[in-house]
């Protein structure tokens, strides 16, 4: 046993004289923040599961991912009596042992003899463990070489990984960047860089390294050779910038949608509402070449458009009586749908909410500041609603997946310092939004107070200027709505993209990260440029998408296009959401739906908030309006949802009702065959084809006939068809 001690003690000491020797000889001098800091955070010390998790492992406590490296030094070096580093024997210390496994480790082995990080860890230990130099360079910069891969199903690719610094330096730091790839279906990656493309389709490899993030795109298109393009005619802007991707792709698209496709799709997606049957057979009777376009123009100036906006902000800006109280809640309701039906431009739209102040119960968009009531809320809602930036994690460290920082995230909060919910200037027991004389953000690190400063986005709106008497909000709301803020642009049209396309050219549609590529990024700045340069027209965006060729393809995939889930080369059906699914059912039955305290006739997409009491709305998944993003909104199909429709009170009370759809039928004397057609036409918005014409007359022969009609109405409402936009 002593003699194994002293052989250990000899090896330690041989260790110690090798590391002195070669830092002697002139090598590199090892820096904590730009050689320690990217080890331990390619090692994993670092990552939430581990080391950088909120409290730590083992008493042993990093910040995520190496943000903040001054604390981390101290945690090294002096926490815990400085017990992990040993100056002695730079060797034995256990910041280099445990990871080598030299001791127990409960992480296990992230650290190998030998290998040249252990190397540079023992240099950086034998140089007397120095913490963040002022004057080292910093990392301004990290691109991939290349920076976008073209393979094909086997094909394998190494990534190098090049860092710039503040010095106009550059290293290659492919060994300590922290590499993965979106999705693994399509083409994994390994952590040493290599990409090797599984099946085909697109995804991006996600690299980041000392607190910056970037991708590099990976392509397997979907063909070798060029495709045919047979019936596909190009209208705007929109559809070449489609086609470019699909050629790029290898993708054909499917045929056109048929006009009975085109008609209950447009309905649905612009005014949330079935075309009625006369509808139907008025547009299906019209010969005229426009008359899609003409559809559109007509949807778009219908009552209904206004309504079913005005519910779609009313979600994302989280309008709900339990938090405003029933008079505000209204207040916010009415203002939102006049905007909507005034097509009031966006940029106004962004600027009255962030501006806003005055009574809660008077001012609609004042009611923005009682949603969210701190500096804190209110950054992570304005980035995400307006910019699509999810700040969340950088309120408590640097972003994961993003450049933002805790600097950026508490110098923007700073802009809703001076603004607060006070009783009514003339003393009245109502809040208002008012300015306050004095406020400050402080960082919870420093606790020294920010200077409200916007996100430095790429190629962004400079800094809009701000005296110190002045509304902080006035000066953010002029940079975040500038026309040079193309981001802002970006994210409204990529929501309007997402809803009526089903999936954004940013997916989620309120993520809009380096780290979260478009999957076309020429559709998705060509839609935001026409959108500054038309005025942030919301309709004329909704136009522009609907009239496009690529929003009326069938949503009937190819055999060559099957595959295809994120470039649009068929539709993407979806299903209703709560609010058309339920004024769907009551249009088909011709059974309206009755709200408490609300007037007859209300119908779901224009209820004002998320507590009027409706268990089937809840079942089929309408948010309670708790967050301001987009995914609260449940959009998978659910079996609650497929008992509600098969057996649920609501729907078989309206069918078999004594003032709905079937007893006007009854009354009618209309024949079998007329009334099987009727049905057809008020729930699938077409007429029944010859087979499902046969088997709807079967029962009508067999049972009463008032039976057979609510059978069949019964069945139509269970349908697919019925319960998607196709």
């Amino acid at each position: 046993m002593i003699v194994r001690r002293l052989f250990g003690f000899a090896i330690l000491v041989s260790a110690t004289l090798l590391a002195r020797s070669s830092g002697a000889q002139g090598a590199r001098r090892i820096s904590f923040l730009n050689d320690v800091e990217p080890i331990l955070t390619r090692a994993g010390c670092n990552q939430g599961s581990c080391h950088g998790s909120q409290f730590g492992k083992g008493g042993f406590k990093l910040s995520l991912a190496g943000y903040d490296p001054d604390f981390d030094h101290i945690q090294i070096v002096r926490q815990a009596g400085g017990r992990r580093v040993n100056r002695t024997m730079p060797a034995a210390s256990l910041v280099l042992r445990k990871p080598a496994l030299m001791v127990a480790h409960q992480g296990g082995l992230r650290l190998a003899q030998g290998t040249a990080d252990y190397r540079a860890m023992l240099r950086w230990l034998a140089d007397g463990s120095p913490g963040p130099n002022p004057r080292d360079p910093v990392v301004t910069s990290i691109r991939a070489v290349p920076d976008h891969l073209r393979l094909v199903p086997g094909q394998a690719a190494q990534l190098k990984i090049v860092a710039g610094y503040s010095d106009g330096s550059k290293r290659d730091v492919t060994a300590h960047t922290r590499i993965s790839s979106l999705n693994d279906a399509v083409a994994p990656a390994t952590p040493e860089g290599l990409v090797t493309a599984k099946r085909r389709g697109a995804t991006a490899v996600m690299l980041r390294y000392s607190g910056l993030a970037t991708v590099t795109l990976v392509s397997v298109p979907f063909a070798n050779n060029p495709v045919s393009f047979k019936g596909w005619k190009a209208e705007g802007f929109v559809d070449r910038a489609v086609e470019n991707r699909w050629r790029d792709m290898g993708l054909a698209p499917s045929g056109v949608c048929s006009d009975t496709e085109f008609l209950r799709r447009a309905s649905l997606d612009i005014v949330g509402t079935l075309p009625t049957a006369d509808e139907v057979r008025a547009f299906l009777s019209d010969r005229s070449p426009d008359k899609r376009a003409r559809l559109i123009n007509r949807l778009l100036d219908r009552p209904e458009y206004a309504d079913y906006q005005a519910l779609k902000w009313s979600d994302l800006l989280r309008n709900n009586r339990t938090v405003l109280g029933a008079r505000s809640m209204w207040a916010l309701n009415g203002w939102i749908r006049q905007a909507m039906a005034s097509n009031m431009p966006f940029d106004r739209f962004a600027r009255e909410l962030l501006t806003a102040r005055g009574l809660a119960s008077e001012s609609g968009p004042a009611n923005y500041y009682r949603v969210a009531t701190t500096p804190q809320d209110l950054t992570e809602t304005t980035a995400q609603l307006f910019l699509g930036v999810r700040l969340q994690c950088a309120k408590c460290h640097h972003h994961p997946f993003e450049k933002w920082s805790q600097q950026d995230y508490y110098q923007f909060a700073a802009y809703f310092a001076r603004v607060g919910v006070r009783p009514a200037a003339d003393g009245a027991n109502e809040p208002a939004v008012r300015l306050l004389p004095a406020g400050e953000v402080t960082h919870p690190k420093t606790g020294a107070a920010m200077q409200p400063t916007p996100l430095a986005i790429d190629n962004g709106p400079k800094l809009a200027s701000l005296g110190p008497a002045a509304d902080r909000r006035e000066a953010l709301a002029e940079w975040l709505t500038s026309r040079d803020n193309l981001l802002f642009a970006k994210v409204v049209v990529n929501r309007y993209w997402g809803a009526l396309m089903g999936r954004g050219i940013v997916d989620p549609v309120d993520d809009m990260r380096v780290t979260n590529p478009p999957s076309n990024p020429e559709l998705l700045d060509g839609l935001a440029r026409d959108f500054i340069a038309h005025g942030y027209d919301i309709r004329r965006l909704v136009r522009t998408i609907c009239t496009s060729q690529v929003y009326q393809l069938s949503a009937h995939a190819t055999a060559s296009n099957r595959q295809d889930e994120v470039f649009f080369s068929h539709f993407r059906s979806r299903r209703l959401s709560a609010e058309v699914m339920l004024d769907a059912v009551s249009a088909a039955t011709g059974v309206p739906e009755r709200f408490a305290d609300l007037p007859p006739g209300t119908r779901a997409i224009q209820l004002p908030d998320s507590s009027v009491a409706s268990p089937f709305l809840d079942t089929f998944g309408r948010p309670p309006r708790a967050t301001a993003c987009e995914c609260e909104r449940v959009s998978e199909p659910t079996l609650a949802q497929a008992l509600q429709l098969l057996s649920g009170d609501d729907v078989s009370r309206k069918v078999a009702s004594p003032l709905g759809r079937i007893t006007a039928l009854m009354k009618t004397g209309k024949r079998d065959s007329d009334i099987v057609e009727e049905l057809y036409l008020a729930t699938l918005s077409r007429f029944p084809n010859a087979r499902e014409k046969q088997i709807a007359l079967r029962p009508f022969s067999q049972l009463p006939r008032r039976q057979a009609a609510e059978d069949l109405l019964w069945a139509l409402l269970n349908t697919q068809e019925f319960s998607y936009v196709r």
